[in-house]
């Protein structure tokens, strides 16, 4: 194995781990929520405690990232997961598992900006855009193998809730095995030694040569994830709104597995298109794929997700290709922090709200939300999607 294979493979172990961890949620619902008689807001918090760490995680230790080194950071994340993760099977109360799940989010936070540093500081050039993308292939990975082994652990009856959410500590403890050999940053050295993190700051992102780029990337990143996460989080409950069964794995599956197909596809994509038409088409299939479905016509439910799945599958990896390549070294991991934490806001309060919206006012709604989002996101695109394709890392 190369050494860039090497580190592609412990960098995305964390977000395996990540769409493990994000994913699984969904399923553990099934038994948790009669567990604990969870009414619409306890269900909202129990999923959406974790993207509320994630927006305060991703800022926080994105900037000690750039100031103390990608190294030391991608390792304590992954301890925090084994440890977090543990400890879900032992809660006798809800807030404790809200707890442990925000506990959760601060790590998820601090390994995106952690790992697409590290990943793009080490890739070529001419293959940084699939190198930075694989995060998001490793992320729909995670997914899917946490819905089919979550869907396996359902059946060991009512207390399989706590099996569901720990599981992910076996992925993580064998990331962290893998990440205790990681290399630091060249990059990051060189500018260490070159004084520049010295003169850099948190408050360096909103300088006006940086603040068009960071507005852009976090505007994308919101309008791409607050659909995306209200359907993984509760992507039972919204298949079983459309009359397919929750008890069922096969509606699941088959939206992740499209998802991970998107992922896959966006890898040669993202260097033969580039940067800007991939961005742009991702939004323009989500926006079509809602539009179908507000028609409600059952027929088309699962196709629809499916094209939604694989078309925004294939843009999200420019999630973390985008500041990885508009951003200098020094505030790298601080910028895509920060824009994480601008898409979790909205993905908290859409996961939040998404329990109370359904039983309030049912799927149509829901939908017909998702598809003005994507339409915000098409023109925002169109109008500001940058080509960074072949950029070289300041």
């Amino acid at each position: 194995m190369t050494r860039r294979r090497g580190l592609l493979l412990y960098a995305n172990a964390g977000l395996f781990c990540d769409g493990y961890i994000l994913s699984s949620i969904g399923l553990a619902l099934v038994t948790l929520g009669p567990r604990f008689s969870l009414d619409a807001t306890a269900t909202g918090l129990v999923g959406g405690a974790t993207l509320l760490g994630i927006l305060i995680g991703a800022p926080v230790f994105g900037h000690l990232t750039d100031r103390f080194g990608r190294r030391l950071l991608m390792i304590l994340d992954l301890v925090v997961f084994v440890v977090a993760c543990v400890a879900q099977i032992f809660v006798a109360g809800v807030w404790e598992l809200i707890a442990l799940r925000f506990v959760l989010g601060l790590a998820i936070g601090a390994d995106y900006p952690i790992a697409g540093a590290l990943i793009a500081e080490h890739a070529e050039p001419a293959r940084r855009g699939a190198a930075t993308n694989s995060m998001q292939v490793a992320w729909f990975l995670g997914a899917a193998v946490a819905y089919v082994a979550g869907y396996a652990l359902l059946r060991t009856g009512p207390e399989s809730w706590r099996w569901i959410l720990a599981s992910p500590a076996i992925f993580a403890f064998a990331g962290l095995l893998m990440r205790a050999s990681a290399p630091e940053s060249p990059l990051w050295l060189a500018a260490r030694a070159s004084g520049e993190l010295q003169r850099a700051s948190f408050a360096t992102i909103f300088a006006p040569k940086y603040r068009g780029a960071l507005a852009f990337v976090s505007a994308i990143w919101l309008l791409q994830v607050v659909p995306l996460f209200a359907i993984y989080t509760f992507a039972p409950a919204v298949l079983a709104a459309f009359g397919l069964g929750a008890s069922s794995p096969a509606g699941s599956v088959a939206i992740t597995t499209a998802f991970l197909a998107g992922s896959l596809l966006s890898l040669p994509l993202v260097e033969s298109w580039g940067r800007r038409p991939l961005c742009i088409a991702g939004f323009a299939i989500a926006a079509l794929a809602f539009g179908v479905l507000v028609l409600d016509n059952a027929a088309t439910v699962v196709p629809c997700f499916v094209a939604y799945a694989i078309g925004i599958g294939a843009a999200a990896g420019l999630e973390l290709t985008y500041p990885n390549e508009l951003f200098p070294t020094p505030i790298r991991a601080s910028a895509t922090g920060f824009a994480a934490a601008v898409s979790r806001v909205g993905a908290f309060f859409g996961t939040f709200g998404l329990p109370w919206l359904l039983a309030r006012y049912g799927i149509g709604w829901i939908v017909a939300l998702a598809c003005a989002l994507s339409l915000v996101g098409l023109f925002i695109a169109l109008r500001w999607a940058p080509e960074s394709r072949g950029t070289t890392l300041a």
